[in-house]
């Protein structure tokens, strides 16, 4: 009665922000195919959908059931004994991750023995991303990240070579050094535009931009500002929305609040 999920366990957990609760650093990287069964098949438990004061929140819910028995034999223990709060479940046929909040282990509340547990309640949330890096080599999944990620658009200027998309550009002397990271979303030669994510640092317009890979390098012909608006999210509704929002109150970063 259940379906197969993949299940993305977590890496590197240090460097956590302990005001917003989360790890910058944090990557998936692996990617394990394991049978799990949704146990609310009626729909998604939680607040739902709604807005607020920071904007349009998406609270969903949903728990899942699996095997220890299962989960041991997919997922190497040295990766995880166990689900792990933090994880990830990204659920195909619903092309959605979940974020798992807590495991609950004494769901038959010892029917058959207080023994190891024979099965594992997944209690979970929709995933919020926060710039993880997600690259586990499945194209379905990591497909999302360059989604969701927060884009920014860098034009260049003069220099040579062609960039790949999904490797590392950097600022620096090299890429150990480096002032300044990212990961390459898109790439227009025509027009030297460069479309990143995953920002780690801020870029300048002194220094050229390097591929890691393809070595190919420009200059910026002004420097990033990544509070500024990417002509690439026009696209989305956000923009539909705060056009409209903007006849009611204009708000800006310097203004959070706005001018009635």
């Amino acid at each position: 009665m259940g379906h197969d999920v993949k299940y993305l366990p977590r890496e590197v957990f240090d460097a956590e922000d302990s005001i917003f609760g989360e790890s910058p650093r944090s990557k998936f990287s692996r990617a394990y195919t394991i049978e799990m069964y949704l146990a609310n098949v009626e729909g998604f438990e939680g607040d739902g959908d709604f807005f607020s004061k920071f904007g349009i929140e998406i609270r969903d819910n949903s728990n899942f059931i699996v095997a220890r028995r299962s989960f041991e034999k997919y997922v190497p223990v040295a990766i995880a004994p166990r689900p792990r709060e933090g994880d990830l479940i990204y659920v195909p046929v619903l092309n959605k991750i979940f974020e798992i909040k807590f495991v609950e282990e004494e769901l038959l509340f010892f029917s058959i023995g207080k023994r190891d547990p024979y099965v594992y309640e997944l209690r979970c949330e929709a995933f919020r991303y926060s710039q993880e890096n997600i690259t586990t080599g499945d194209g379905e999944i990591d497909d999302l990240d360059k989604q969701i990620a927060y884009t920014v658009e860098i034009q260049m200027g003069s220099g040579s070579g062609s960039y790949i998309i999904g490797e590392t550009v950097y600022q620096g002397a090299n890429l150990a050094s480096a002032t300044a990271t990212a990961v390459i979303k898109e790439w227009n030669p025509t027009d030297k535009t460069l479309y990143v994510i995953n920002i780690k640092g801020s870029f300048s317009d002194t220094e050229n931009v390097i591929g890691a890979s393809s070595g190919a390098s420009y200059d910026p012909t002004v420097e990033i500002d990544l509070i500024n608006d990417a002509v690439y999210n026009d696209q989305f509704d956000n923009r539909e929305m705060q056009d409209e929002a903007d006849d009611i109150m204009i708000t800006t970063e310097s203004n959070p609040l706005g001018n009635p």
